[in-house]
């Protein structure tokens, strides 16, 4: 019994080794059936693949019956190497068992390749070359495309063997794909149309950052600047599009600069978050993590020149460790309640789990998708959107803080002006007016309460003044106790003169502070305007009739009259009305 299941055993251990050996060896690898393909499928899968082929070795080398090129089975859908000793060879075979011969097109859609060579195979032996680089047909049947792609011909009931042979830069990533011709234009058309999207979203940021840039001198937006510069750079090799525009006929590998590019992102988009979020004064240990790993950035340009391992380790601290180092930093700055540091976090994640994806893709947990392609240009141009918003804001509430009074939350002189610009613009009423407001007994309140007491009052005075004219008039503080009230709605003059009483009213309620009523009161002089007079004249008018108010008793409304002088002109005593 016992040798019966020994028996057994070596029997089944046999099988498996002749099952493996078979899955192992080339001569057994399937053809693959193409004959009814009405559009496009992944064939890495179905492939056998060898690697770090000495760069001597050629297809007859290959094909000698004395070869020791090892293929193996790739049961990936995206064929992934190095080629440091070496190119990696691809083999398959395409069948085609319909009715009428089948015109396609492969592609190798990885667009950093140095070169790739394709050899197909007829029953008979019969040998058809064609040769690309990542980014255009150099030879044979290759096409110009982003990237290397060769047309081929099935005829109806016949098999072709392919042989693919890959070189250039570090890692070589193989997901191939056939088409057939019609479904591979429209993948074609739809490809270029989404790069060159890419590009022109990249490029309109560029263009606002740099307008930003030029306007201000906040570093912040320099080097925001110069990370839409690098990331539109990088857009444009990633894709693809930047070899076929450059260096349409050279075999050289762009993965490199590619390299070069991301670390430059990464540099770059570091020190604009450390810049735009003030982190040097808020977190200063964080601020030196964020300056070393722009240091690894800048030795990662270099890379080529470390040993393989130490290259790879600055690599990955450069677009992994370190990205992620600063997004978990940016977050701990948004649970501190720092301006600006919610809507960098939105902005740098996705750019950062974009890159993750790829990473885990490269260690085979994420699945192959074609978005894998167009991911990280995508989180690229989310990301200067999102941080193209957030530069935007912090410029609007600058222009709005300088044009608001930081105590009153009133606007200032600043805004005064351009609101008399728009007004000056605009199709205003004959009996728009200038209202100049002074406080009455607010000096004594601060000598004896202290300014605490007198901040008070002038928050609580804006505040009802704001409510007060709501709809019909804009208040401004244009000095310590002194505001302006710009009048725009159609009302009669005697409505305006009421108005001005109003504001009288509610300034000459009592103020509660520290268990004290302070009671403070208020003049105002009013200005009309009219087609021959401007507003800055209107403006003086109101003051003279203010200091009328203010002369002849205090806490009346006062009009200005045509015999009455403006501020600092000689002529006529005021005519005092009152109100």
């Amino acid at each position: 019994m016992r040798g019966d299941f020994l028996n057994f055993a070596g029997r089944f251990l046999s099988l498996l080794i002749v099952v493996w050996v078979s899955l192992s060896f080339p001569s057994d690898a399937q053809a693959i059936d193409v004959g009814n393909l009405d559009g496009r499928m992944n064939i890495s899968r179905h492939a056998t693949v060898a690697s770090d082929v000495p760069t001597a070795i050629t297809l007859a080398d290959i094909l000698s019956p004395t070869s020791d090129i090892a293929f193996v089975k790739n049961h990936a859908d995206a064929f992934q190497a190095s080629s440091r000793k070496g190119d990696v060879w691809m083999r398959t075979q395409l069948r085609n068992s319909g009715a009428t011969d089948l015109h396609g097109d492969l592609v190798v859609r990885f667009p950093y390749l140095e070169r790739v060579d394709i050899y197909l195979l007829d029953a008979d032996g019969y040998i058809q070359t064609g040769t690309a680089g990542s980014g255009v047909a150099l030879s044979g049947i290759g096409l110009p495309a982003p990237f290397p792609t060769f047309e081929i011909d099935v005829p109806a009931g016949e098999t072709r063997t392919v042989y693919i042979r890959a070189s250039g830069g570090p890692m070589v990533v193989m997901p191939v794909w056939f088409h057939t011709s019609a479904d591979y234009q429209s993948w074609f058309q739809g490809s270029v149309g989404i790069f060159a999207l890419l590009m022109g979203i990249a490029c309109t940021f560029t263009a606002y950052a740099w307008s930003i840039a030029r306007k201000s001198d906040t570093p912040a937006y320099g080097l925001y600047f110069w990370f839409c510069v690098t990331a539109i750079t990088y857009v444009i090799f990633s894709t693809g599009m930047g070899k076929s525009l450059f260096w349409p006929r050279s075999n050289v590998s762009t993965i490199t600069l590619v390299y070069i590019l991301q670390g430059a992102v990464t540099a770059f988009g570091a020190v604009f978050i450390s810049n735009f979020l003030d982190i040097r004064r808020r977190w200063p240990s964080f601020y030196i993590v964020i300056n070393g790993l722009v240091a690894l950035c800048v030795l990662s340009s270099i890379g080529g020149f470390f040993p393989g391992l130490l290259s790879r380790a600055v690599y990955m601290i450069c677009s992994g460790i370190g990205p992620v180092v600063v997004l978990i930093g940016v977050w701990a700055l948004h649970r501190r309640g720092v301006p600006g540091a919610g809507a960098v976090l939105v902005g740098w994640a996705p750019l950062i789990m974009a890159t993750v994806w790829l990473y885990l893709r490269l260690f085979e947990i994420t699945p192959y998708f074609e978005i894998n392609h167009y991911i990280v240009p995508l989180g690229l141009c989310f990301t200067v959107f999102q941080f193209s918003w957030a530069i935007s804001n912090r410029v609007k509430d600058a222009e709005a803080s300088a044009a608001t009074d930081p105590l009153t939350g009133l606007s200032n002189r600043r805004d005064l002006d351009t609101t008399l610009a728009a007004l000056t613009r605009s199709n205003t009423p004959a009996c728009t007016a200038v209202l100049a407001v002074d406080l009455d007994g607010f000096k004594v309140i601060n000598d004896t309460h202290g300014h605490d007491a007198g901040d008070l009052v002038l928050q609580v005075i804006a505040s009802r003044l704001k409510n007060v004219g709501a709809g019909r008039a804009k208040p401004f503080r244009t000095g310590g106790d002194e505001f302006l009230i710009v009048y725009s709605s159609k009302d009669a003059r005697a409505e305006i003169q009421a108005f001005g009483n109003q504001c009288i009213a509610v300034i000459n309620r009592p103020i509660a502070f520290r268990g004290t009523l302070l009671n403070v009161g208020a003049s105002v002089g009013v200005a009309f305007i009219d087609d021959h007079v401007d507003f800055r004249e209107s403006i003086s008018r109101a003051d003279s009739a203010l200091y009328a108010a203010k002369r002849e008793g205090k806490g009346v409304v006062r009009l200005f009259d045509q015999r009455q002088s403006p501020v600092g002109q000689p002529g006529f005593k005021p005519v005092v009305v009152n109100a």
